[in-house]
């Protein structure tokens, strides 16, 4: 899970295609050489952390400077920001594939959870397996399950126990409405600043098990730095939901919340 998506468009820099070309595909023809010079000074940041484009082996892919422009590779750019990337060598044409119809899920979802849409929200979840809420990024073998029929008929008022508190392990009884409030949209993740796509953006303490708990999915998260500056980022927080691929698209297995704990 090491994908993520961008809220905006990539950059308009020129990206040169540095696709793993084997000599086969350079003795091919329509090749020419040019002058080009490495640049290790620039430096990018994604969703506002640090990023380095590097190979499959790990070694870093550099900038080149051709003629007053910026190349940078295209793979290493492109499955960051979310969009798949092949290359036919048979007919030298670089192959990509958008992967935003996951992101468009999950913001559709979003909107589902900030407004309580129960009816709405039972329509996008997985008919076999139904949704898992769980307020920390571990979840528990236990964690409270429905099914989308139990979400469809799901009421503010009802109480559940959700799990325990971080810390103190005491029981979280709250009814749907305290336990979105506080554990699945307790800021507006519709304007985060920050998007992922398989790829976690910010952890605390508490084991992150979403690949073990989720095998067969993929998650966005949506994430809040910080919110009040005298706190210095200790009180950021992320929503994650979780996806697994179905033959009509995307259905909602899991929604994971994660926030610093002491």
């Amino acid at each position: 899970m090491k994908k993520t998506v961008l809220r905006k468009a990539v950059p308009a820099l020129c990206i040169i295609c540095l696709l793993c070309m084997t000599g086969a595909a350079l003795a091919a023809g329509g090749v020419s050489n040019v002058t080009a010079y490495l640049s290790e000074k620039l430096h990018m940041t994604f969703n506002g952390a640090p990023f380095k484009p590097v190979e499959a082996d790990g070694s870093e892919l550099p900038a080149l400077l051709y003629k007053d422009r910026t190349y940078l590779p295209v793979r290493a750019i492109a499955e960051k920001a979310g969009v798949y990337v092949d290359y036919d060598y048979d007919t030298a044409e670089v192959i990509l594939r958008s992967e935003n119809q996951l992101l468009n899920r999950a913001n559709l979802v979003l909107h589902y959870l900030k407004y309580q849409d129960f009816g709405q929200l039972a329509q996008v979840i997985s008919k076999d397996k139904g949704v898992v809420f769980s307020p920390y990024s571990y979840v528990e073998s236990d964690a409270v399950k429905f099914s989308a029929e139990q979400i469809s008929t799901l009421g503010a008022a009802d109480e559940f126990l959700w799990g325990a508190y971080d810390g103190s392990g005491e029981p979280i009884d709250m009814n749907v409405n305290d336990y979105f409030g506080r554990f699945v949209y307790d800021q507006d993740f519709i304007n985060a600043p920050r998007i992922g796509k398989d790829t976690f953006i910010q952890t605390g303490n508490t084991v992150a098990d979403l690949s073990t708990a989720f095998p067969d999915g993929h998650f966005v998260e949506f994430n809040f730095p910080g919110i009040d500056p005298q706190y210095e980022g200790f009180d950021w927080t992320s929503l994650r939901l979780v996806f697994e691929q179905t033959g009509d698209g995307w259905a909602l297995v899991g929604v994971v919340h994660d926030c610093w704990t002491p």
